[in-house]
C-alpha cells in the first residue's frame, strides 16, 4: 500500500522517500529512478547527510566558533562579528571582535574551539588581512581542530556570466543596479557586492587552498564538494548554488 502511494505520487510529479533512502542511494541511482532529480541529486544527498556536523558530534568535538554570524545562531556555536554586543541578544554566545586586529589577550579570553567556520565572510577580507585572520584562527583552535571556509565560487560565477544566467536568482543585486543593467553589471555585483559589505577578493577552491597553504598553519587542506561525505546543507554549504567550500586541519605543534 505504502509503495503504491509513493509510486502514484511519483507519477504525479511528487517524489517521496526517507532519509535512509537518501543516505544509502548513490546519486546516479537516485537520478535514474527519479528523472526529475537530474542534476539535483547531490543537493538532495547533502541535505540529508549528517556530514561534518555529525562527525564532530560523534567525536565529542562540539566547541565551535562562527566568524561573521550575520544574525543567525545555531547550537554549539560561539559567535564573533562587528555588531555591538548590545544589538545582538546572545549573552555569553556573541562577542564583538575585529578578527584582523584582535589582540592575543582578546583571543585568549575567547577560548579554544574544535571548529571555526566562516561562511561567505572570507571574501570580505583583503588577501593580506585574510592571512592575518587565518593566523588568529590557528591560535583559537584546539589540537587537530578544523577551519571551514565557504565563499562565492569565482568559477561558478564565470559560468553563470558566460551562459547568460548571471541575472537569474540575484534580485538582491537590484539594491544597487537597475533591473535592465547588462550582465557585466550583475557580474560586477559578485566581484564588488554592495557598498556597505563589499567583497575584497574573489576565490575558487584553488585560491582558498593557496591561502591556507601560505599561512603555514594548516594541513589536510581540501575542497568539500556536495558529493563529499562531509558535505551538509547548510552546515558546510549555506549557499550551495553558488559557493565553494574548503576545510583544513590545524598542524600539530
Amino acid at each position: 500500500m505504502k509503495s503504491g502511494i509513493i509510486n502514484l505520487l511519483d507519477k504525479l510529479g511528487f517524489i517521496v522517500f526517507t532519509k535512509k533512502t537518501i543516505k544509502s542511494y548513490k546519486v546516479a541511482r537516485l537520478e535514474s529512478v527519479h528523472p526529475m532529480l537530474n542534476g539535483k541529486g547531490n543537493f538532495l544527498k547533502a541535505r540529508g547527510n549528517g556530514g561534518l556536523r555529525q562527525k564532530l558530534v560523534a567525536e565529542r568535538k562540539t566547541s565551535w566558533l562562527e566568524i561573521g554570524c550575520g544574525g543567525t545562531f545555531d547550537e554549539n556555536f560561539t559567535y564573533v562579528d562587528l555588531f555591538p554586543e548590545t544589538v545582538v541578544s546572545q549573552k555569553g554566545r556573541y562577542f564583538r571582535m575585529d578578527m584582523v586586529n584582535a589582540t592575543d589577550s582578546a583571543l585568549e579570553r575567547l577560548g579554544k574551539f574544535d571548529l571555526i567556520r566562516m561562511q561567505h565572510v572570507f571574501e570580505h577580507f583583503t588577501p593580506e588581512s585574510g592571512r592575518v585572520v587565518l593566523d588568529n584562527c590557528a591560535k583559537l583552535l584546539n589540537s587537530g581542530g578544523y577551519v571551514l571556509i565557504s565563499t562565492p565560487d569565482l568559477k561558478k560565477y564565470i559560468e553563470f556570466y558566460l551562459s547568460g544566467q548571471i541575472r537569474e536568482n540575484y534580485d538582491w543585486a537590484l539594491n544597487r543596479i537597475p533591473k535592465d543593467s547588462p550582465n557585466s553589471f550583475y557580474f560586477s555585483i559578485f566581484s564588488h557586492s554592495l557598498p556597505f559589505e563589499k567583497h575584497e577578493w574573489c576565490y575558487d577552491a584553488e585560491g582558498l587552498i593557496y591561502q591556507l597553504e601560505q599561512s603555514g598553519r594548516f594541513t589536510n587542506i581540501r575542497e568539500i564538494t556536495l558529493d563529499n561525505e562531509l558535505a551538509n546543507i547548510p552546515f558546510t554549504h549555506n549557499r550551495p548554488n553558488e559557493d565553494v567550500c574548503v576545510i583544513a586541519q590545524l598542524k600539530s605543534v
